[in-house]
């Protein structure tokens, strides 16, 4: 028997599971169709594939009533940059016990969220149309990704137009500083300083931060 029409617009939750066979430019599509069925994105997380001919696995939570729901799997489905679409739960999108990581290695295990904020994702982003910018970002981000617990932090050669970015904001920093910064933003500021860790002609390698953290708060 059919469902009642006030249950097939009732708003529910679900997850999905998609296979997607292109690259991340599939993420567009995704969001731009479920849009089209008015759902709301809640969640969005993405990892590579194991399964052969497929580029990566993409969880999607998504709030929307139950007719529109069906639609967006069946029109999924229809489509080829897809090598599955499978419904993982309806309503109760997760009934185990949440996990969390409890040492810094566990952050290996995690997968890298995706957010419809992303400059390949959102119109409205200041780096939307600006294909260097959103190479760079991409250069960075995979460098950042494929960081392991344990692994030397690497190193990062900036441009020369990167760090002249840098140099004009902080002379600006060190501007509104008197005025707006509190005691302790200012003493580690000038720490940070004495150790030839921040200065105005280079962007700070994160190692050395880490090292500097390390010996002055025993941070790791």
């Amino acid at each position: 028997a059919s469902e009642s029409p006030e249950a097939e617009q009732a708003i529910q939750q679900a997850a999905l599971l998609l296979r997607m066979r292109d690259g991340m430019g599939t993420l567009a599509r995704i969001l731009k169709t479920i849009d089209n069925y008015n759902g709301c994105v809640e969640h969005l997380e993405t990892r590579p594939s194991q399964a052969t001919g497929v580029r990566f696995d993409a969880l999607v939570k998504v709030s929307m009533s139950r007719i529109n729901l069906l639609q967006l799997i069946r029109s999924l489905r229809q489509s080829t940059s897809f090598a599955g679409v499978d419904l993982m739960s309806d309503n109760n999108i997760s009934t185990k016990t949440p996990w969390f990581p409890r040492h810094a290695s566990d952050l290996d295990n995690c997968n890298h969220l995706m957010t419809k904020y992303e400059p390949e994702l959102d119109m409205n982003h200041p780096g939307f149309a600006d294909k260097d910018y959103r190479e760079r970002r991409k250069q960075i981000a995979e460098i950042a990704f494929a960081y392991k617990y344990g692994d030397p932090i690497p190193s990062i050669t900036y441009t020369e137009s990167e760090n002249a970015t840098w140099q004009r904001v902080f002379n600006t920093v060190l501007d509104l500083m008197p005025k707006h910064a509190c005691r302790e933003y200012k003493a580690a500021f000038g720490k940070l300083q004495a150790a030839d860790i921040f200065v105005p002609h280079r962007i700070p390698q994160l190692e050395d931060v880490s090292n500097f953290l390390r010996k002055h708060t025993g941070f790791t």
